[in-house]
């Protein structure tokens, strides 16, 4: 019984793991459609991807939406790549400025090839206006209270936990 319950196990495990590949526009991106998954080489760089599979192809904003590394998506924006920390209901990003943990910069959008605009409250007022159970609560929240900090039990956003509750309300 224990071989059997290890052998699905190690299956499930491996079934479970994550390509790394290419997304090429951003309607591949919300259908979780990969491209150049079967690479033999997948080298990350700060605002491209280097693909090898027989040839070398390099995928950047001008070619590309983003690529997943790692079972991490992320996002090319000018000549920086992104990190696409939420993807349900509001895209929220993450920038390493630097290699310390102090130096990240966050970005939200509307859609998945919506611009990038700096997370903070008075952004997420005037682009969700519309959303006004959203708002409410926005205000309530207190000012030293982070709004890209995860929060237990599954490590969610709490701006992204805020507006799915506001979504899921109506």
């Amino acid at each position: 019984m224990k071989k059997i319950y290890c052998i699905f196990y190690c299956l499930c495990c491996l079934e479970s793991k994550a390509q790394d590949g290419v997304y090429l526009n951003s309607q591949d991106f919300e259908k979780e459609q990969l491209t150049a998954t079967n690479a033999s080489a997948f080298k990350e760089r700060y605002s491209s991807v280097k693909v090898k599979n027989g040839t070398t192809k390099i995928y950047n904003f001008k070619n590309a939406f983003g690529y997943r590394k790692g079972e991490k998506d992320w996002r090319f924006v000018g000549n920086k790549s992104y990190e696409i920390l939420s993807k349900k209901g509001i895209y929220v990003y993450r920038l390493d400025i630097s290699n310390e943990m102090s130096n990240q910069l966050y970005y939200f959008s509307k859609e998945a090839n919506g611009d990038l605009i700096p997370l903070s409250k008075r952004n997420l007022r005037k682009a969700y206006s519309d959303n006004q159970d959203f708002i409410e609560l926005l205000n309530e929240i207190n000012w030293q209270i982070s709004l890209e900090e995860a929060i237990p039990p599954f490590n969610t956003l709490r701006i992204a936990e805020l507006y799915n509750y506001t979504i899921a309300k109506k």
